[in-house]
């Protein structure tokens, strides 16, 4: 029976891995009266199913009093274990029925104890299926799988505000839409190609909704926006070895936060001005857009 004297507390956690074992990152989002918590981390040599236990364990045990907790998570591997596989594991002495040891028996452990100190109510959601809440917290796994490869600690950030239960949706401008296609999906930014053949020029935009300005963006998203920004510079670095790389935040057109990082050629027709405003736009042939895209991808891939 649930107490009703008990604070609610929604949760929503994931766990990412680059190479499976790998570098690894986990995130959480924590939502009450209100109020919203973020919490991610990461280990430089890990698994996804690890990631996805202390994702799990870090949120509970971030809880300061007990509380009824919705925790949601997409892996069937935490929630079947917890709530079906575990009671054997433990009759067992931490074996398997087939007498074999329990992979991960010290976080299992761990989570054991973390829920006993609530009331939890364990939920499965579908992973990248457009869940507001599940898709943050990956965000925040794939950030904390950043912070691992920096040898940065777990990072915990609070937020309030009347009504606030989730972050809200972000929404790329649509004139950045229809002027730039996807290259790839970076923790914080969308990394764009702009469609004009005479410049390989690179536009990151933070997935925060409402961000005009840098200042806008949390000290954790602004710490990781240099690192996609550096990321981004040595992208063109590598694919096109420009004379120089030019990086701008404007905004004066299209509000919403974007950051431009453009590769510049000595023979290119706007050196040595700045490309806005040198001339109309020139886009790309669709077979030389494609071959750009991939090369770009394909760099990034080795990186």
């Amino acid at each position: 029976m649930t107490d009703q004297t008990l604070k609610n507390v929604t949760i929503y956690t994931d766990g990412a891995c680059s190479g499976n074992p790998g570098p690894g990152g986990w995130g959480a989002m924590m939502m009450a009266d209100g109020h919203k918590r973020e919490l991610r981390g990461g280990e430089a040599d890990t698994t996804n199913n690890r990631m996805e236990l202390l994702a799990a364990i870090r949120a509970l045990k971030a809880l300061t009093r007990r509380s009824h907790v919705d925790l949601h998570t997409d892996s069937t591997y935490v929630r079947q274990g917890i709530t079906k596989w575990i009671h054997g594991w433990k009759r067992n002495g931490w074996k398997t029925a087939a007498r074999k040891e329990v992979k991960n028996a010290d976080l299992w452990q761990e989570l054991d104890a973390a829920r006993q100190a609530h009331e939890v109510q364990w939920h499965w959601v579908k992973g990248h299926a457009g869940d507001p809440g599940n898709e943050r917290a990956d965000e925040l796994a794939r950030m904390g799988l950043q912070d691992a490869r920096k040898g940065i600690p777990q990072t915990d950030e609070r937020f309030s505000g009347e009504g606030q239960s989730a972050q809200p949706a972000f929404e790329l401008h649509p004139t950045l839409a229809a002027d730039t296609v996807e290259v790839a999906d970076l923790p914080l930014c969308s990394l764009r190609l702009m469609n004009e053949r005479r410049y390989t020029w690179l536009i990151l935009v933070p997935k925060r909704a409402d961000a005009t300005e840098i200042i806008d963006l949390s000290p954790t998203d602004a710490e990781q926006l240099m690192v996609e920004i550096r990321m981004a510079s040595k992208l063109l670095q590598t694919a096109v070895a420009p004379d120089k790389i030019n990086v701008a935040t404007l905004g004066n057109i299209v509000p919403q936060l974007h950051i431009h990082v453009i590769a510049r050629l000595t023979s290119d027709p706007a050196w040595p001005g700045p490309v806005w405003g040198h001339s109309p736009v020139e886009p790309y042939e669709d077979d030389r857009l494609q071959a750009t895209l991939e090369k770009l991808q394909n760099t990034q891939r080795r990186a």
